[in-house]
């Protein structure tokens, strides 16, 4: 189990998280020498999925001056599932106008979808947050020159390969037993949140090769959910069915595998849909393979400001970070 300790930009708590497991403390405040304007803001999915990559990224994006601090917090979409959600939620998203305000934070590099169209809503309802730019960490990737290696891509995949975790999907159904990994061909999942704006669609084309992408009959506006939000609404039965139409489209684009901007979107279609694998781009950026198969037990922990917010209730599990020594 690896340990990563991050100093919140917006709540100036030290936070330590555990990874596999996601044992998680502050272990005190930080009075930062120069307070961060341009943070990192991961989003709940990622920091639950992918702790290793989210602390990668980060290095990286701070290693470039693109930022210079980090948040753990949630964007606080969730809270409309609680008691008075309402409520609960406007309460938040006041909380985080005011902090952000108050920490002369103008920018933030948001990984998740989710992140990106409630953050630009928050801060466009307030003259004093609407000059806060919200930007979408693959948009910055690709600006900063990155690109997926097509080695790289197909090194993950046939690693699974020969591990043997690909032989049940039907995009191998007729590859004869024992036969090499063949080429992965990925057919490109955007995401709902992203349809009004498009932005993690175009960072995503930008960042894949085009000789090894196909573009699904639904694609930007058009795509089909993969089924995340009938899930949380508890229709599971309907998000399976859009989970599977997802997989069905991408054999259809003749591709084996899909590829999507979403931490939460790779969760629901791998757990969902058994025509083909799923990859979030960071997996074939970075070459390191998220467990999805297990990660259903580490979607527990959503970091809000303080006392909860009043959530303390919820089946989901939600940390205050005011900076109180030693809380949990």
């Amino acid at each position: 189990m690896d340990t990563y300790e991050f100093e919140d930009a917006l709540t100036q708590s030290k936070v330590s998280c555990a990874y596999p497991g996601l044992e998680t403390h502050i272990v005190g405040t930080t009075e930062f020498e120069t307070q961060p304007t341009s943070v990192f803001f991961p989003g709940c999915s990622f920091i639950n999925y992918a702790l290793p990559l989210v602390q990668s990224v980060y290095d990286l994006l701070r290693e470039a001056g693109q930022v210079d601090g980090i948040s753990l917090l949630c964007c606080g979409k969730i809270l409309i599932y609680e008691p008075d959600g309402e409520a609960v939620q406007a309460t938040f998203e006041e909380q985080l106008r005011q902090e952000t305000v108050k920490r002369g934070i103008t920018r933030y590099v948001v990984a998740c979808a989710n992140c990106h169209a409630v953050m630009r809503r928050v801060f466009a309802e307030d003259p004093a947050t609407a000059h806060v730019q919200v930007v979408v960490l693959p948009q910055v990737l690709a600006d900063m020159g990155y690109r997926v290696d097509p080695a790289t891509a197909q090194q993950v995949f046939a690693q699974e390969w020969d591990e043997g975790v690909l032989g049940g999907y039907a995009a191998f159904a007729e590859t004869p037993e024992g036969a090499p990994a063949p080429q992965a061909v990925f057919s490109l999942k955007d995401t709902c949140p992203d349809k009004p704006f498009g932005v993690f669609a175009e960072g995503l084309r930008r960042l894949m090769p085009e000789d090894i992408v196909r573009q699904p009959k639904h694609h930007h506006e058009k795509s089909v959910c993969c089924g995340s939000l009938p899930r949380a609404a508890g229709k599971i039965e309907a998000a399976n069915k859009s989970a599977r139409l997802n997989g069905e489209e991408a054999l259809e684009a003749g591709a084996n595998a899909l590829v999507t901007p979403c931490v939460s979107c790779c969760f629901q279609l791998t757990m969902a849909q058994a025509s083909a694998p799923v990859y979030h781009y960071l997996e074939l950026l970075y070459g390191w393979r998220i467990p999805w198969a297990y990660c259903e037990q580490y979607m527990k922990l959503r970091f809000l400001f303080d006392e909860n917010l009043g959530v303390e209730e919820s089946a989901r599990s939600f940390m205050g970070l005011a900076g109180a020594e030693g809380a949990e």
